[in-house]
């Protein structure tokens, strides 16, 4: 019966996932007929067969299996991938689990080569609901992980609700509710999200599951109503009968025969209305348990052999041993032991016979399959040759004619190229002469810029050696008022005014002839004060100058000359602009100097 209760859930979440509106179907199947072989007509193909695809699957996969078709002749990718998809969907629905998987990986390698992640993602939730239903609980999670963690990366809400809620299942199939619960909960903050009745009342009654199955029968009753409320608002007659259905299983549990049966009669009615034999069976067989718990042994037998019978007239043997497995206990209790155990041993007999029944079905389907396809290949060989055939002179034509226009266009290509190949020898060789003449040029200009350069330092040592003779010149001239001035020792006046004449000279002289050389030093090498005081910012005036004599490979008397300094002095500032630039013992001052520009 779990079976049958969990496919009341799986069709709500169908119906939802689909969009199903209300409209009238036949209207819609009888347009087909007038309706143009397009990618239109695939869709509406495919629409109508979702719509069947949980009430009729056999209805459903007429539709699919016509879209598959159209969509191969138009070479519709999608339409090819969604009518492999649904058939598998429709399989599932009639019980040949191997056969959904068959057309379910199908439709997978379409969705992997066209990368269509909304298509993977039915694709997992569909291929789940086969692993949960057949006991391969392991694939089942990893199906319904896959589709979640692809709806949250695409952002879509209802495709993550419809993994969680199925993950839910997988873990209430496991019997494991507390699991189960987490993931239901996780699911129920997002259907309030998205404001959405009908997927609210559906985890409502997989919430009321969850609990019922922890043995916590009020939490399960207050879901179950919950749900019923949200379906009452929605209109949905099986969604109601369904949600009737569990407060009545629950009431039973509950040992509230009166309100269950209440319950269970109104879903019957509902499914009697709608012609549900199915809906009609599972509620007989829960009032027949009510009624024995009343005492009315007499009505509930006769209720439990009425939905034998009505299980039997569906010819629904799994159905048969839902119904068996129901009225077995109820016999038992009633004193019928040995009617219980012929329930129970034809219970089994069905398990085993659905069993066979099932491979023998798949067999079948896979000869059938195999039997189609191999006429449609003959007929497809068949064909091809007549075409070949028919072809074949056309095609030597085309050969002769393709090759003369290949020749043509390789000669046309080969003259191309030839003239190609010469101009570009042409421009190489005037971009060689441009390039010699280039080098040629800046060979030039280097020796012109290594002349001036020279000169340069020419004119500067010229006037560092000028400023040497007029320094001595000077220095004789004072030298000689120096000697005049001790003479005229008696005249202090006159005494004092040739000393200061003397000071005067030197320091007048001391001032403009370093300004002169100065500039000219800055012009021929702009750069040296500049790197000199980045590599020693602390260097005094003095030092800078004896590094720009230095530069000019000018020796310490001639520098002591020209700063009026000692030759000791100078030899002392040497010293202390080595230590200051931080040279090694065996590294000159001089060429260092002389390496800054």
């Amino acid at each position: 019966m779990w079976k049958f209760i969990f496919s009341f859930f799986v069709v709500g979440l169908l119906l939802i996932s689909i969009g199903v509106r209300c409209e009238d179907f036949s209207v819609l199947e009888s347009q087909l007929a007038v309706m143009k072989d397009d990618t239109i007509k695939v869709n509406t193909l495919l629409y109508l067969g979702t719509h069947y695809c949980y009430t009729d699957a056999d209805k459903a996969l007429l539709f699919f299996q016509q879209a598959l078709v159209l969509s191969v002749r138009l070479g519709y990718e999608q339409g090819i991938a969604s009518g492999f998809l649904w058939q598998g969907r429709a399989y599932y629905y009639k019980d040949e689990y191997d056969l959904a998987r068959l057309h379910l990986e199908k439709a997978k390698e379409i969705f992997e080569e066209t990368s269509n992640q909304e298509g993977m993602i039915n694709y997992h939730q569909f291929t789940g609901a086969i692993n949960s239903i057949t006991g391969n609980f392991t694939n089942a999670i990893r199906n319904y992980q896959n589709a979640i963690d692809l709806s949250k990366q695409l952002l879509l809400k209802k495709d993550l609700y419809l993994g969680l809620c199925g993950l839910g299942n997988v873990y209430l199939n496991r019997s494991d509710p507390t699991l189960a619960k987490k993931y239901f909960i996780e699911a129920l903050s997002l259907v309030y999200h998205i404001n959405d009745p009908a997927l609210t009342s559906i985890l409502f009654t997989n919430l009321g599951k969850a609990h019922e199955l922890t043995n916590d029968l009020d939490s399960a009753l207050l879901f179950y109503e919950r749900s019923l409320e949200k379906r009452l608002d929605d209109g949905g007659v099986r969604m109601i009968a369904s949600s009737e259905y569990n407060i009545g299983s629950i009431l039973i549990k509950m040992g509230q025969f009166d309100r269950a049966l209440q319950n269970l009669e109104a879903s019957k009615n509902k499914y009697i209305e709608m012609n549900d034999d199915t809906g009609v069976c599972i509620n007989m067989l829960e009032i027949s348990k009510g009624l024995f718990h009343k005492g009315k042994t007499d009505e509930a037998l006769d209720i439990a052999q009425q939905a034998i019978a009505l299980a039997n007239k569906l010819n629904n043997p799994s159905l048969k041993s839902d119904a068996y497995m129901a009225i077995a206990p109820v016999m038992a209790l009633a004193g019928f032991y040995d009617v219980a155990y012929n329930y129970m041993l034809a219970n089994n007999a069905i398990k085993d016979s659905l069993a066979l029944v099932n491979k023998e079905k798949i067999i079948s389907e896979l000869e059938i399959q195999f039997q189609t396809s191999r006429i449609s290949d003959e007929n497809k060989l068949l064909k091809s040759r007549n075409e070949i055939q028919h072809k074949n002179i056309l095609l030597l034509y085309i050969s002769l004619t393709g090759s003369l226009i290949i020749l043509a266009l390789l000669f046309v290509l080969f003259r191309l190229k030839s003239k190609s190949l010469k101009r570009q020898q042409e421009l190489y060789k005037s971009e060689k002469t441009i390039r010699e003449q280039e080098t040629k040029i800046r060979e030039k200009e280097q020796l012109l810029l290594e002349e001036q350069l020279e000169t340069k330092n020419r004119e500067l040592a010229s006037k560092a050696l000028e400023m040497l003779r007029v320094n001595e010149t000077l220095g004789d001239v004072i030298e000689k008022l120096g000697q005049f001035r001790s003479s005229l020792s008696q005249n202090e006046q006159v005494a004092k005014t040739i000393n200061n004449i003397i000071c005067g000279l030197e320091g007048q002289l001391k001032h403009n002839s370093w300004n002169e050389f100065e500039k000219i030093f800055t012009n021929i090498h702009s750069e040296f004060f500049e790197k000199l005081l980045n590599i020693c910012p602390d260097l005094t005036g003095t030092e800078i100058k004896i590094a720009a004599l230095l530069k000019l490979n000018l020796n310490t008397k001639e520098i002591a000359a020209i700063t009026f300094k000692s030759e000791a002095g100078i030899k002392s500032t040497r010293y202390r602009l080595r230590k200051k630039l931080a040279l090694d013992n065996d590294e000159s001052l001089i060429p260092f100097l002389m390496k800054l520009s």
